[in-house]
């Protein structure tokens, strides 16, 4: 599929989404093992990946993985009118915000806020804040208490365009598992460059990241190893996904009975619109991310695979009019621009 951006044309084809694809499964890959599972040369993956990251397209990127006292949050925040962009802009430039976005009429911002519940300045600071601004008319907090793993955003890109089961099974046999933090390692001041560097560029060279910390290779390698075998740093993936055909972006409000709770998340999970789903605090007691090339496949989806669940009660569906941060990445006429971290 073509896609424009301000640096001149690049076309996005199956290669590039399957490169995408699995960058999304195993984000630090070697381009070598990356391209003898997809049968071209390394140098084709690496330009192509090159390319899609200077059109900013794509980011991988390294971020410190949350820890048993940090809790997530999702915020509705209504504005008084006219208020919503710069309001969203100065969200977007604290590091403890991500997916900051306003609404499509306009008035509203929906972001992702992490409180560290051990810091007293974190826990007295956005949320205690927010609704004291002048700009804020309104403000509902819902706390994210589980997140629903199926096939997510490693399968959202395309049907026509995914790794096969073979592909993934060859791409991920080395792969090492991602644990959750274990409580035998813990990130330091002296970690702070480092992750400052992942953060630009996830899949930076141990010599890069050697320059940006002045340690040693050795060193910065074996750091991020203990880091990541400890479940303290993890990597992902950003991705511009208008520009690769995904124009029409909804959260999805879902009401259901708390005995459903559980069986609805998991297959809302496994639908391949879905980039996220998550059971949350508050009158809905589901929030998905819907991903759709148009307002018609977005209706397709709700009015089928989501009204095959007959134990949801209700969907609020909420088009998102401009995304204003990913993860890390701020965004800008649909494509990434410089991550803050």
């Amino acid at each position: 599929m073509p896609a424009r951006t301000p640096a001149g044309p690049a076309t996005i084809d199956r290669l590039d989404r399957q490169i995408i694809h699995g960058l999304q499964l195993s984000p630090r890959v070697p381009f070598a093992r990356l391209a003898a599972v997809l049968g071209v040369s390394e140098q084709t993956v690496s330009r192509r990946y090159q390319r899609m990251r200077t059109h900013g397209l794509i980011r991988v990127f390294g971020i410190a993985n949350p820890i048993g006292t940090t809790s997530s949050w999702l915020l509705r925040i209504g504005c008084r009118p006219g208020t919503a962009p710069a309001t969203a802009a100065a969200l977007a430039m604290r590091t403890d915000t991500s997916w900051v976005s306003i609404g499509a009429g306009g008035a509203e911002l929906i972001c992702q806020v992490t409180v560290d519940e051990g810091s007293p300045e974190s826990r007295e600071g956005l949320l205690h804040h927010l609704p004291r601004a002048a700009n804020v008319l309104s403000l509902s907090s819902h706390q994210v208490l589980h997140r629903f793993i199926g096939l997510g955003e490693a399968d959202w890109i395309t049907a026509t365009d995914q790794l096969g089961s073979d592909q993934r099974r060859e791409l991920l046999a080395e792969a090492p598992e991602v644990p959750g933090p274990t409580g035998t390692d813990e990130l330091t001041p002296e970690d702070r460059p480092l992750l400052v560097a992942l953060g630009h560029d996830g899949r930076a060279s141990y010599a890069a990241l050697a320059e940006a910390t002045g340690w040693t290779q050795r060193k910065a390698g074996l750091r991020v190893q203990a880091l990541a075998e400890a479940g303290l740093i993890r990597f992902d993936l950003d991705t511009a996904t208008a520009a690769l055909g995904f124009r029409e972006v909804a959260y999805l409000w879902f009401t259901v009975a708390p005995t459903d709770l559980a069986s609805v998340g998991a297959r809302l999970a496994d639908h391949r619109p879905l980039a996220w789903a998550s059971a949350v605090t508050g009158a809905a007691s589901l929030v998905a991310i819907a991903l759709c090339p148009d307002a018609a496949a977005l209706y397709r989806y709700l009015t089928t695979e989501v009204a095959a669940i007959r134990e949801v009660r209700t969907c609020e569906t909420v088009p998102l009019f401009t995304r204003v941060k990913l993860a890390v990445s701020l965004m800008e006429n649909g494509l990434l621009r410089g991550p803050i971290v």
